[in-house]
């Protein structure tokens, strides 16, 4: 029985991901493919997203992987504009997404030159705990998305598996040509990925499928308990196009993000008797950020309609979901696999099986990209 599912959306880079310095005395660029932790001795920023009820979660920022996206993220927080906002998608085992203006997978009326552009790195990748901004046709505005997705992605299996059914002459024979280009190019795009990148999330998991394509711009560090009690709340329908996937993910009651806090560190001062370190909280003050940047109270058209997701939103993907494209341990996610929604996208999202690779309606990816997995 053949299963489609979108073709991996991830161009992973291959480049060498050992990050040289050049320049004394500059740092190098952090991503979150090492271990991530607190550091007390250097310039460091981080995140705290208060969510009512449920706790903090703390975030490490990469402003040297990806600085538009950590600027606008910080300039928001700092502005208040995330204070009220809501958790309105959970997806368990996949993302949480929140930040929408009218907590319904839209972003207002914001001019198209206020969106950013995706910002990828060879040293970012979606994780387990990685803080990423939503995408739409148009770029990146205030949503973000956390990746919930703890199972171990094992992606030497998939190539595997991959590799074994293009060998089968009796499975190619039943494929376009047109298909079997998009299978090589997926499978291609998988045997690319660094082994320390496979390693990592054969240990941790995480949304391989989405590294070249979403912007990560942080990484969790403390709070997991929270994100886990996120992702177990009830669920229902009004998510629009988790809908057309046949997949509540809309809290039943509202979670409610507080405050998101940005704290910043700055480095270690040197002097000839003692070093000190000076490690405090600075803020923004409105009149050092761009209020203008912040949308209005008017949605478009598309976040006005009652009972529907917006741009903003991400639809699952089949792949994930299919237990015969993927090892027991992990899921081949789709183009879009867990990308968070979208904002803005007026597009329906295409319909898909699997969970696991939910994708943005709002993400610039292809629909008519398909991969033909067949089930053994």
């Amino acid at each position: 029985m053949l299963r489609f599912m979108k073709k991996a959306a991830a161009a992973i880079l291959a480049a060498v991901m050992m990050i040289s310095v050049s320049g004394c005395g500059e740092d190098p660029v952090i991503g979150n493919l090492s271990e991530v932790r607190k550091e007390e001795n250097a310039n460091e920023i981080y995140a705290v997203i208060s969510v009512r009820d449920f706790g903090d979660i703390t975030a490490k920022l990469f402003p040297g992987a990806a600085p538009e996206a950590v600027g606008r993220f910080t300039e928001n927080a700092e502005l208040g504009y995330y204070d009220g906002k809501t958790i309105h998608r959970v997806i368990p085992d996949y993302v949480i997404q929140g930040g929408s203006l009218n907590g319904d997978g839209g972003d207002g009326n914001v001019p198209d030159s206020l969106y950013i552009p995706v910002e990828t790195s060879p040293v970012t990748f979606n994780f387990y705990g990685a803080l990423c901004l939503a995408a739409s046709k148009k770029g990146c505005y205030s949503q973000f998305y956390i990746v919930t997705n703890h199972i171990p992605q094992d992606i030497d299996a998939v190539i595997t598996k991959l590799s074994g059914q293009l060998a089968d002459e009796a499975f190619s024979a039943r494929l376009l040509e047109e298909d079997k280009k998009k299978y090589q190019d997926y499978l291609d795009k998988l045997k690319a990925i660094p082994e320390e990148v496979k390693e990592k999330y054969k240990r941790v998991g995480g949304l391989y499928d989405l590294d070249g394509t979403s912007t990560v711009f942080g990484q969790v560090i403390d709070g997991f308990d929270v994100m886990k009690a996120i992702s177990a709340v009830e669920l229902v329908t009004g998510n629009r196009s988790d809908d057309k996937a046949g997949m509540p993910s809309k809290p039943i009651e509202s979670i409610v993000i507080d405050h998101i806090e940005i704290v910043r560190i700055e480095p270690v001062e040197t002097t000839t008797e003692e070093t000190t370190t000076k490690a405090g909280k600075t803020k923004k003050t409105s009149d050092e950020v761009n209020a203008e940047t912040l949308p209005t109270e008017a949605a478009t058209s598309e976040t006005s309609a009652a009972g529907e997701e917006t741009d903003a939103d991400t639809t699952v993907s089949a792949a994930a979901q299919d237990s015969a494209d993927v090892p027991e341990t992990g899921s081949a996610p789709d183009e879009t696999s867990a990308e968070p929604e979208s904002a803005e996208s007026t597009e329906p999202a295409t319909e898909s099986a699997d969970p696991a690779s939910y994708a943005a309606e709002d993400i610039s990816v292809p629909d008519d990209d398909e991969i033909v997995v067949v089930e053994e």
